[in-house]
């Protein structure tokens, strides 16, 4: 992969090319109804522990699924949506292979833009994630560890418990690490585009709210996940977060694999990928390299 190319230097047609992927991918829609479907399947499949409210707003709720045993490492999986679409419910399918593994499930909700700020949802996931955190036993989990994972702005917002915005009380986000899945690190380069119709950032609130232009308030080290057919700029994406960051780790490409269907690797027990994920999370020794790894 070549170096890549500072934000401030695309062009506003080089970002919306980069990052409207609805315009790249014209079955974005069925795919993510594909995703419904599955996802509704998971949840009449598992036991589970539905729509916990950890703030008081109708948007703070989140879905636990238990693993089987006890003291079991968890995850809580952020979905995307580029912070203005999506629910938990979309993306209930992630659960059922990694607690078949041993590793519980929490997905959150948070509030969507134009009606959020982006600050509003950056609040809410560390509300999310501190609430599991202290309610961990209540559902079986070890809460020394917690791996908070996203797709899309779910890995933006990964990487944002990191930072201080993950914090609370002066306390770093109790988290043992982060997987960032399609993640979005540097929002520079999308003032420019659609995408910031709904979202309202302007240069200033976008560098404040970058991991990748932020300082690390966590030594958790985050792994970084992206598609093999991805833009350009998601491939960057990662470069330039692990060029601000120590303990940054990229897993190769996910073969075949674009912005929507690398979520696909959660449904396929064999995929080299999820052993991967399964290894950083449940700490079995390698097994976070056995996997492809850059």
């Amino acid at each position: 992969m070549p170096n890549p190319t500072p934000p401030e230097r695309d062009t506003p047609a080089d970002c919306e090319a980069n990052y409207n992927l609805r315009a790249r991918h014209p079955d974005a829609l069925a795919l993510m109804a594909g995703w419904q479907r599955h996802a509704a399947k998971a949840r009449e499949t598992l036991a589970y522990c539905a729509d916990e409210r950890f703030g008081e707003t109708a948007h703070e709720s989140i879905d636990v699924f238990p693993a089987a045993r006890h003291a079991a490492p968890a995850v809580l999986f952020i979905h995307g949506g580029y912070w203005q679409a999506g629910d938990k419910h979309d993306v209930s399918f992630v659960a059922p292979l990694l607690v078949q593994r041993g590793i519980a499930v929490a997905i959150n909700n948070y509030a969507l833009a134009p009606d959020a700020s982006l600050d509003t949802m950056v609040a809410q996931t560390r509300k999310a994630l501190h609430w599991l955190h202290r309610h961990a036993a209540r559902f079986g989990i070890d809460a020394n560890r917690l791996y908070v994972m996203g797709h899309s702005a779910g890995g933006h917002l990964a990487a944002m418990m990191l930072t201080t915005h993950g914090a609370m009380n002066d306390v770093a986000a109790p988290v043992r690490g982060a997987i960032a899945l399609s993640g979005v690190f540097d929002l520079v380069p999308l003032v420019n585009t659609s995408i910031n119709r709904a979202l309202g950032l302007d240069e200033a609130s976008a560098q404040r709210l970058s991991p990748a232009r932020l300082a690390r308030h966590s030594d958790a080290p985050i792994h970084t996940l992206v598609g093999e057919g991805e833009t350009r700029g998601f491939h960057e994406q990662r470069t330039l977060l692990s060029r601000q960051w120590p303990g940054v780790h990229h897993l190769a490409p996910v073969a075949g694999r674009h912005h929507y269907d690398i979520l696909d690797l959660f449904r396929e027990p064999d995929n080299a990928w999820l052993e991967s994920i399964v290894g950083i999370v449940s700490g079995t020794p390698n097994a976070s390299n056995a996997g492809p790894a850059l």
